[in-house]
């Protein structure tokens, strides 16, 4: 009997002395667990820490493959997605001038004359996309008040990432160059005008560097226009450039060449040319540039050619 309360006893001291200890185990096991997860914290927040600055390293070290692409620039003749196509317009206008330096680097700008034409624009857009390459179109005004078509035209042209450059509002030679001269005046109102049309349609802050004139800058020298000097000091107060060509389809000269003449005509006017402005049109029956256009792109691709716009 005694023996039993003893056992009974001794079983109770153990259970009581269980319950008071294994809290105790378990707070401090708590306690431990914590500080590591703490301590594990801090090490994830360190690593996390330095993988962000590694990355912001080698990010800050890289180059776009677009070398003349400055994002802090804004390129206002192009669209956000056009912003690392461009190529300065001084630049080019320095190369056509024989100004600019060989670097080894082969580019090409495809220049789209006298549209948009609701029949031929669409389709050079189409195969530019296709092709995912960037082209500049110098805009007529009175072309791009035509119709809604091609006031839509020219939206589709600016969010493709194509750049839009100024073409006068006419294009009429007689009221440009009265007498074979230049009337600056009323040219630059034509470009004012046209500026206006292309800001209502994509927005008030376009503004173009690039400027062609109809019949090329080249013709007013050739010509001896006596009021060049005068243009080029409005050119230079308005931060224009009037940029010609050095390469041509001759889809405007003589009679109406087909498809394969026009690949032709490239091949031999881009020859060995390190950079090409490629002068061709986009305007109401030139069906047959849209048709030579995928050639062209391929052969200007096969020769190393990279597609770029002026801005």
């Amino acid at each position: 009997m005694k023996v039993n309360k003893k056992a009974k006893f001794i079983r109770r001291r153990l259970i009581l002395t269980f319950l008071l200890v294994i809290p105790v185990l378990l707070y401090k096991g708590y306690k431990e667990f914590n500080s590591k997860m703490v301590q594990a914290n801090k090490t994830v927040a360190a690593n996390k820490i330095t993988t962000t600055n590694n990355i912001k390293e080698e990010t800050s070290g890289k180059k776009e493959n677009y070398k003349e692409y400055k994002p802090e620039v804004n390129r206002s003749n192009v669209s956000s997605e056009g912003q690392k196509y461009t190529y300065d317009a001084k630049e080019v206008k320095d190369i056509l001038d024989n100004k600019g330096k060989n670097d080894g680097e082969k580019i090409v700008f495809l220049t789209f004359d006298d549209g948009p034409s609701v029949t031929v624009t669409p389709k050079i857009l189409d195969v530019l996309k296709n092709y995912n390459v960037k082209a500049t179109f110098c805009l007529i005004g009175k072309e791009i008040n035509a119709s809604e078509g091609s006031k839509n035209l020219v939206k589709r042209i600016f969010k493709e990432g194509h750049a839009l450059a100024n073409h006068t509002y006419s294009h009429n030679l007689k009221s440009l160059y009265p007498q074979n001269k230049t009337n600056v005046e009323y040219f630059m109102e034509e470009v004012e005008k046209t500026n206006s049309a292309i800001k209502s349609i994509v927005g008030q802050d376009f503004n173009t560097r690039v400027l062609r004139m109809p019949g090329g800058y080249m013709s007013r020298k050739y010509y001896s226009d006596p009021n060049l000097e005068e243009f080029n000091a409005k050119l230079e107060e308005k931060g224009m450039y009037s940029i010609d060509w050095n390469a041509y389809d001759f889809d405007s000269e003589g009679s109406k060449k087909y498809a394969a003449e026009l690949l032709n005509e490239v091949i031999k006017s881009v020859g060995t040319k390190e950079k090409v402005v490629l002068l061709m049109h986009d305007t109401y029956g030139k069906e047959e540039t849209a048709k030579a256009l995928p050639q062209i792109i391929e052969y200007l691709k096969r020769q190393g050619y990279e597609f770029r716009t002026l801005s």
